[in-house]
């Protein structure tokens, strides 16, 4: 037990090790040897953890929306607050994630931009990544219309809307700079505004 501990211990520091050169070098200039040089192991120790840099990057892209998920689900098991209650707080954690990781994103767009270039279908890429985050939307927006707190109307526009505007945001804080928490989080709560079913008054 204590040496699978120790294993993940230290993938976690060569991917923080990475992250800190990918940030500061970029994506490209970055070359599996200079992250071992960074970590104070040789290539042959690295090749353990990680086969390349580019296992290495993605890697920390799907522990991130690992831990998404399992931050999500357990809000959406949560079954004593509402669908309402439940959309506002997964898109807040989702925008307190983004701002967490800010330096994974700075290093994120020009990684699909390049790969856009090349040709790959940089959208189906994303698509993956993300599909099982989208689910959980689409569960509490269909959860919500289900006991009558939001209006029928297309699951799929309104989760469009939604992840949209939360990928706006993270384009505004990796490219921008400008990382307007607030303002993010208001947007994204008038637009659960726009989903609520009209209450009758008392």
């Amino acid at each position: 037990m204590a040496i699978v501990v120790e294993h993940e211990k230290r993938k976690r520091e060569i991917l923080e090790k990475a992250m800190e050169l990918f940030c500061r070098d970029g994506y490209e200039d970055v070359t599996f040897q200079k992250i071992a040089d960074a970590c104070g192991i040789t290539r042959t120790t690295l090749y353990i953890y990680f086969g390349s840099k580019h296992e290495i990057f993605n890697f920390s892209i799907k522990q991130l929306s690992s831990d998404l998920e399992v931050k999500f689900l357990k809000i959406i098991k949560d079954h004593s607050i509402t669908a309402e209650d439940c959309l506002r707080k997964i898109t807040s954690d989702a925008i307190d994630a983004c701002v967490e990781n800010k330096t994974l994103f700075e290093i994120l767009v020009p990684y699909l931009t390049g790969l856009y270039k090349t040709g790959d279908d940089v959208y189906e890429r994303v698509r993956r990544r993300t599909i099982r985050i989208n689910h959980l939307l689409s569960m509490m927006i269909v959860r919500g219309q289900k006991n009558g707190e939001f209006r029928k109307f297309s699951v799929k526009t309104a989760n469009d809307l939604i992840f949209g505007l939360i990928i706006e945001s993270v384009f505004k804080m990796a490219v921008l700079h400008n990382a307007e928490v607030d303002n993010i989080k208001a947007s994204l709560n008038l637009a659960i505004d726009g989903l609520l079913a009209e209450r009758p008054e008392n």
